[in-house]
């Protein structure tokens, strides 16, 4: 079980709110008013929001086998072997990782284009089968993770050159996933700023001096995607 404490003007719009945010329905979740708003004084002194706490059951054991079914099925289909599928559910999403497999280079391919397929493809079975957005992320072996901690510790590397130099540095052209690790690392440095470039699935990302961004154009600000 998941609980979470949101608030608001009113408990209406709380609600829709938090449907918006995580793309529920009413029959997705409970809550609870912890505490009325009130609008105060004039509508403005000692005015209180309201507060709800709102309950999520986490993993729909359902669901889970439907996403189990849908990946088995794919994995046959291309004739992978492997040991077995493990399937979590963090941060609102559904973890799927493939142990064992006789030839995880395949199953991942080159720059993990053949794993981001299999994945979307999956995204699109379970979505459609749901009948809602669930998000699902598929790994091979803790592939993905080793990738992000190597991504991490380059883009760490990269940065203390930049605020040495004190010029931008160009990172090889990354998927959208790769990208938001990047800007999110660089967003915890105020010294920093990142900029994206070129077009299609695979861009570049800049890393540069956030005084470089400051004293720019307002027509060239930085961009992230």
């Amino acid at each position: 079980m998941r609980t979470i404490l949101r608030e608001g003007k009113s408990t209406s719009s709380v609600i829709t709110s938090f449907m918006n945010e995580f793309n529920l329905k009413l029959k997705d979740f409970k809550f609870e008013v912890i505490e009325e708003g009130s609008k105060g004084f004039f509508n403005i002194f000692g005015s209180k929001p309201t507060k709800i706490q709102f309950t999520m059951s986490g993993i729909s054991e359902k669901t889970t086998e439907k996403i189990n079914e849908f990946t088995e099925g794919i994995l046959k289909g291309i004739d992978i072997k492997y040991s077995r599928i493990n399937i979590d559910h963090k941060d609102n999403i559904y973890l799927v990782e493939i142990i064992g497999a006789e030839e995880p280079g395949f199953v991942i391919g080159k720059e993990a284009r053949l794993l981001d397929s299999l994945q979307h493809l999956i995204n699109q079975m379970i979505n459609k089968y749901e009948k809602k957005q669930i998000k699902i992320r598929i790994d091979v072996d803790g592939y993905r993770k080793r990738r992000e901690e190597a991504l991490i510790e380059k883009v760490r590397s990269i940065s203390g050159k930049v605020k040495k130099v004190g010029k931008s540095i160009t990172i090889e052209p990354l998927n959208a996933a790769n990208r938001r690790i990047v800007h999110k690392f660089i967003e915890k440095d105020k010294s920093l700023r990142t900029m994206t470039l070129g077009e299609g699935d695979f861009k570049r990302v800049v890393i540069l001096p956030a005084s470089a961004v400051t004293n720019k154009p307002r027509k060239q600000k930085s961009t992230r995607s």
